[in-house]
Formats: structure tokens, C-alpha cells, sequence
């Protein structure tokens, strides 16, 4: 088999930086981050003052993750929340996390309260994991990190790698957060 490329996605506060750490460091991958390329590469069109984020161009992201894709000659693990929306995944992982405990990981982080309830909603409606699925299919997988250790959910994307295991989107549901939010 020739290269392999994994995008790691999912909601802000899920666990995308810390599991592609340990991935690149247990497996032979190249790490592409994808908010250092939109920084680095200036793929934004803005700054929206509200919502407090970088309004990314997705086109020139995907064209600029397509010309490194191109370039590299080894494995590549490509992590960051828009990656999902870009072509020539062989595997997309999507981190989840139930909203009540991102909600706690998103305060300690500083994130305003805005930020917060829209990051949490989109946990809970799915909306990464339907994206991914929607782009890949069966090639997208989930992972619920809310009560496993980040040595856990590697080995768990080793097993997917393997073909060992499938965690296919749509078996992680977050809809009680809607009927319990205490």
C-alpha cells in the first residue's frame, strides 16, 4: 500500500491536537496542522469579532492541503476541524465528546460563552460526524473520547487502520443532552 493519509476532525475541545501528538509519535506520520497552515498560509478571508474566530476559505484550504498531500512521499495525519471538507482522505476519524463534558474542556480553555453554546450544539447535533459522513462514507469513523484515556482512542484508530474495528458514524449519540442539561 502505498501513503496513507488520516484526517482527524471533530468539534473544538474533543481531543484532536492531543490524539494526532500521540499518533505521529507511535505510528510513521507526518503532522499537518491545519490551523498553523491557515495562519501560516493566510487562507482566511476575515475575522468575525463576535463569534471570535478566522473566517477560513475552505477552496484555497483544500487546495493547499491537496498541494502537500501531493508533495509528501510518507504517511500523513492531518488534524483540525475543517480538514473533513477536504478531498483524498483515506480514513477520517471524528473525535466526539458529550456537550456536558466539552462544555467543562471548552471553559477551561477560555472560550467565551458564545463560542461555548455553538461549539457544544454542534457536539450535540452531530453536525462534524454527519459532515464527514456525508464526504467519505464508511471511510469516516467516530470515536466517543468522553470517558476513555487518549492511549485508548489511538489504539482504538490503530484497530481502524487494520481493519480490525469499525466505529461507523452514526452510533454515537448525543441527543440526551437536549432532555438533561443539569
Amino acid at each position: 500500500m502505498g501513503k496513507m493519509i488520516i484526517f482527524i476532525t471533530g468539534t473544538p475541545g474533543t481531543g484532536k491536537t492531543t490524539i494526532s501528538r500521540l499518533l505521529i509519535e507511535q505510528l510513521s506520520f507526518k503532522l499537518v496542522d491545519i490551523n498553523k497552515l491557515v495562519e501560516d498560509e493566510k487562507i482566511y478571508t476575515g475575522y468575525d469579532e463576535d463569534w471570535g474566530y478566522k473566517i477560513v476559505d475552505i477552496p484555497s484550504l483544500c487546495r493547499a492541503l491537496d498541494d502537500i498531500i501531493g508533495k509528501s512521499e510518507g504517511n500523513l495525519l492531518v488534524e483540525g476541524h475543517l480538514s473533513h471538507f477536504c478531498d483524498r482522505a483515506d480514513l477520517v476519524v471524528v473525535l466526539r465528546t458529550h456537550p456536558h463534558v466539552l462544555e467543562k474542556r471548552l471553559q477551561s480553555k477560555g472560550f467565551k460563552d458564545m463560542k461555548i453554546r455553538e461549539n457544544i450544539m454542534a457536539e450535540a447535533l452531530d453536525i462534524c460526524a454527519f459532515e464527514a459522513f456525508e464526504k467519505y462514507g464508511d471511510n469516516a469513523h467516530e470515536i466517543d473520547t468522553t470517558d476513555k484515556t487518549p492511549q485508548e482512542i489511538v489504539n482504538i484508530i490503530e484497530k481502524i487502520l487494520k481493519g480490525e474495528k469499525s466505529y461507523p458514524v452514526g452510533e454515537t449519540d448525543f441527543s440526551d443532552y437536549f432532555y438533561h442539561k443539569g
